[in-house]
């Protein structure tokens, strides 16, 4: 059965996100065959809780998740065949929104959505950067937008100030 995902009804455009890298291919096929191994120790040995964490890794193995930025803010969807779950950051609770390019992922943008205290690092393709950033400042218009690089750069410059001033003090005496 297709599970309908929360933001299908939603008007305007639907950003998703991409991974970082690709996994390696050896991955997935290698999670399967440690979880036949847990299944096989479960059975043949004392330690019963291996089959405990054989299903424990087979649900982590069928979980799908999706993140969307969206008119109404960050949805993250997961699906774990057994159940869903949902988490839901409106733009009007969200303080600010810092993009990073990174040269290791070329054509991928690094996006930190933060709420509270609480922070979600996403992956977006370059090219949704603009677009993304531009639907945040219209949704509300009191989120700050960073640039990773900036603010890199001037506490690099302050703490090379104060290491300045500190050998300054220093000659002094």
């Amino acid at each position: 059965m297709k599970q309908v995902l929360p933001w299908e009804s939603v008007p305007g455009p639907i950003y998703h996100d991409c991974p970082a890298k690709q996994q390696a291919k050896w991955v997935q096929p290698g999670g399967w065959v440690f979880v036949v191994l847990l299944l096989i120790g479960g059975l043949v040995t004392k330690f019963k809780i291996a089959l405990v964490f054989a299903v424990l890794y087979t649900i982590t193995l069928l979980t799908k998740r999706d993140n969307v930025v969206t008119k109404r803010g960050l949805e993250i969807f997961f699906d774990m065949q057994i159940t869903t779950q949902y988490y839901f950051w409106p733009w009007e609770e969200m303080f600010s929104v810092t993009h990073e390019e990174d040269s290791r992922t070329p054509g991928v943008v690094t996006l930190y959505f933060t709420m509270g205290d609480r922070t979600k690092k996403l992956f977006f393709p370059k090219k949704d950067k603009d677009a993304i950033l531009a639907l945040a400042r219209k949704q509300n218009p009191a989120i700050r937008i960073y640039d990773a690089a900036d603010t890199k750069a001037k506490a690099e410059a302050a703490q090379k100030r104060k290491q300045e001033e500190k050998a300054a003090r220093k000659r002094k005496k």
